[in-house]
């Protein structure tokens, strides 16, 4: 730790405020006059004075804000549930197979990934509001044909629509210091990944009373009510603290107008690769290839291995299929975040105030430990359908594999973009590409590998997977400072 003091001693003012993973000394902020939290500990990054930029926002809008883009990850994602529990329903009626009837949840989630890439770019000099707004309308739309479609075909082009409409890049980080940002992330990781566990609760009851196509268009009749309250209510959180002070105040009506680029600069080709770029770290590249299995092997493949299991192995109908898929994950995640974001929160700000002010991203990593119940719960789980145990034993391994995926989850997400706060929006953009194309697959290898070997050996093989990829992010808890210094700054949106 007298190493760690020496190294700290070396640092400016200038040095932390512009870096979030660089010491300084706490003092010598307060004779600077560094802006501090309530806790007595520089805000990172520091708040500008003008009163247009989100992190001068109040703190009960900053809570509106996360609310506001944690409810339309919500509903974006929980369209792409809707559908789980009635594939039988939706195969039967377009004459296609129950594994191709999955396709329809496994595109929304392939086109949701890729897109975000190319999203950023126009995100970063437009503004986040704007994307927003389009891509809701985008995702409406999409769900609107595949509910009208007559063809298999039809159906599949209108996921495709859906999960472009939810490629657009987190809007919450930009208003979000980073002593809070694990529990903001946290809302916003918890929206996401329970969207697809809550909605095949209402889907099924929405097939088994109103046909399988309605579990698109109440979706759709949600994304369209949605873009009435992002319309007048959302504020831009892009801002560009470097030039702020010439910068006039607006009206409330003038920020929820288009006034074309927000930051003045151009948008060149290499600012598509930027989330490719940011890949090349490991403090990026490790999480995300966890991030991708957790979500597939601790989500995605009850999703679509559930309507499956529901009717062959426990004699479920649609509405029961749908509870059993929704309830054990819902209630898992929610345990899960219970002990995540804020807990994070504490760790970092607690391991600040013994440590000059500075906040260590590592420190998040220490939550490590509880994402091994991923692991346990998806290999339990898979024992329990193989040995046609009670439901009841299924449920509760999936609450336990929901409980460490949500853990987990929060805390890379929250990890990376601590570590590379202004390349917060690429940063975003590799986990959800990799989560993508990761689970995009399983609807092709999940059932028809269970059926080969078992679904014990099936689910404790993926598990395995899983737990394998832990082991790097251990190897972060340690080396992850060191490795992020020898790696050096990426110089990508230092002003934002």
């Amino acid at each position: 730790m007298a190493n760690m003091s020496d190294h700290n001693s070396e640092k400016s003012n200038d040095d932390y405020v512009s870096n979030e993973a660089t010491p300084t000394d706490l003092e010598s902020n307060n004779r600077t006059g560094l802006k501090l939290d309530r806790q007595g500990l520089p805000l990172v990054p520091q708040p500008s004075d003008h009163p247009d930029d989100p992190l001068n926002f109040s703190r009960w809008f900053k809570v509106y804000i996360a609310v506001l883009i944690s409810g339309l990850a919500f509903i974006a994602q929980a369209g792409a549930g809707f559908i789980n529990p009635a594939f039988r329903l939706l195969a039967k009626d377009l004459d296609v197979t129950v594994v191709e009837a999955s396709y329809c949840t496994t595109v929304f989630i392939l086109f949701g990934g890729i897109l975000s890439m190319f999203t950023i770019p126009f995100a970063n000099v437009y503004g986040r509001r704007i994307c927003y707004i389009v891509g809701t309308i985008v995702g409406a739309v999409g769900a609107f044909v595949s509910a009208a479609a007559p063809t298999y075909g039809g159906v599949i082009t209108g996921r495709v629509l859906n999960g472009i409409g939810g490629s657009v890049p987190l809007g919450i980080g930009a208003a979000i210091t980073q002593g809070e940002r694990g529990t903001f992330l946290g809302l916003y990781t918890l929206a996401v990944t329970n969207g697809p566990h809550i909605a095949p609760i209402a889907g099924g009851y929405i097939a088994e009373r109103l046909g399988w196509r309605w579990n698109f268009w109440i979706p759709g009749i949600i994304q369209a009510a949605m873009l009435v309250v992002l319309i007048f209510t959302l504020p831009e959180t892009l801002f560009s603290r470097r030039d702020c002070s010439t910068l006039g105040r607006k009206t409330y009506a003038q920020k929820l107008l288009f006034h074309g680029k927000v930051l003045q600069r151009k948008i060149h080709p290499r600012d598509f690769g930027g989330s490719l770029r940011m890949a090349q770290y490991a403090a990026v590249l490790l999480p995300s290839t966890w991030f991708m299995t957790a979500s597939t092997y601790g989500s995605a493949i009850f999703a679509v291995t559930g309507s499956y299991i529901g009717a062959s192995v426990f004699d479920f109908d649609l509405e029961q299929t749908g509870l059993f898929m929704g309830v054990p994950l819902t209630v898992g995640c929610m345990i899960g975040e219970a002990t995540a974001g804020w807990v994070s929160d504490w760790i970092i700000n607690a391991y600040a105030r013994r440590h000059n002010g500075y906040r260590k991203p590592e420190v998040r990593l220490y939550l490590l430990p509880l994402t091994t119940l991923l692991a346990i719960g998806t290999a339990t789980f898979g024992y329990c359908i193989q040995a046609r145990k009670h439901w009841i034993y299924a449920s509760v391994c999936m609450a336990i594999s929901g409980l460490g995926s949500q853990v987990g989850t929060t805390m890379v997400y929250t990890y990376a973009t601590d570590a590379y706060k202004p390349q917060s929006g690429e940063v975003g953009s590799v986990i959800n590409l990799a989560k993508s194309i990761f689970t995009f697959n399983i609807g092709f290898y999940a059932l028809p590998f269970s059926e080969a070997v078992g679904f014990d050996i099936s689910f404790t093989t993926v598990a395995a997977i899983n737990l394998a990829l832990l082991l790097p992010l251990v190897g972060l808890v340690w080396k992850g400072e060191k490795i992020r210094e020898w790696q050096g700054t990426p110089k990508d949106h230092t002003d934002i």
